[in-house]
């Protein structure tokens, strides 16, 4: 049973690459040099099938192969490194936190665009188990961080504050307010992305944290601001009917909440933040 829908065109040459580049070894050339897919019963490592990352799409020199139901003329080609070092360069250099933002929606072709190529962001044995829960309507996020931001309140009147922020740290976070962010628990963000995965399968952390830092990259490229946000995470702590509005499973791991939309502030040009060579620690084995 072909449950990868896996293709190969007469145009294939026989090369080999699709076998080579697949992680889940499901690819083999058969006599007539032609890639062939085993028989498998579910996708992933753990049921030794194909891991859906298209590798094999990917890296066939002809485009004689399809999979998944993809087609390779429907794939971006790769980007030459002259043009593309340059421009990440400088795509890593301007990337700010922004914490004041317009009270404007981002458009919802470009929120839905963004999140669905983070289906290329990497993940722990391609298991694409993050998943994502968006506030993509500005009055929504009004709601919720009005609620939010008043229980927070209530509580710490009670003397019962956000792990880690405990009596000064709050209201220092608190004095912000009057200068680099309109709200100390989510700096007035329009919009907000929270990337989580089920506790205890695969690389649940890294995948997280990965599939958010690409997703900052992403509004950036787009020119909107985005900041990431682990302040309201204890806050919310300490507020489980306010969590439970996320409707985020319990056994669901956040790493983060990141805030994005048109930034209230431009910035004019990147920084120069370098790694300094003592933070380097280059290993050599005799």
């Amino acid at each position: 049973m072909n449950r990868a829908e896996f293709h190969v065109a007469d145009s294939c040459i026989g090369c080999g690459k699709c076998v080579l580049v697949c992680p889940g070894g499901v690819l083999s050339l058969g006599e007539d040099h032609k890639p062939r897919i085993k028989d498998f019963s579910e996708f992933g490592w753990i049921g030794h099938g194909c891991w859906r990352c298209e590798h094999c799409l990917a890296v066939c020199p002809q485009g004689a192969i399809r999979i998944l139901g993809h087609k390779p003329e429907d794939s971006l080609p790769p980007v030459s490194p002259d043009s593309a070092a340059p421009f990440m360069d400088a795509l890593i250099a301007v990337r700010h936190s922004h914490r004041r933002y317009l009270d404007r929606n981002v458009e919802k072709d470009i929120i839905d665009d963004m999140v669905a190529r983070l289906g290329n962001a990497p993940n722990g044995s391609n298991k694409q188990q993050v998943e994502f829960t968006l506030i993509d309507d500005k009055e929504q996020m009004k709601i919720f961080r009005s609620t939010a931001y008043n229980r927070m309140t209530e509580l710490a009147e009670q003397g019962v504050y956000p792990e880690g922020f405990e009596g000064i740290y709050y209201e220092d976070m608190k004095n912000w307010e009057k200068t680099v962010r309109p709200d100390m628990l989510l700096c007035g963000v329009p919009h907000a992305l929270i990337p989580h995965a089920p506790i205890g399968s695969g690389e649940y952390r890294a995948d997280v944290l990965v599939a958010g830092t690409y997703f900052e990259l992403l509004c950036a490229s787009r020119g909107l601001g985005s900041v990431m946000l682990t302040f309201p995470l204890n806050a919310l702590k300490q507020m489980p009917e306010i969590k439970s509005m996320l409707g985020i499973p319990e056994d669901h791991y956040i790493g983060m909440i990141i805030g994005f939309g048109y930034p209230e502030i431009e910035y004019a040009r990147g920084t120069q933040r370098q790694i300094p060579p003592e933070r380097v620690h280059r290993l050599t084995f005799k």
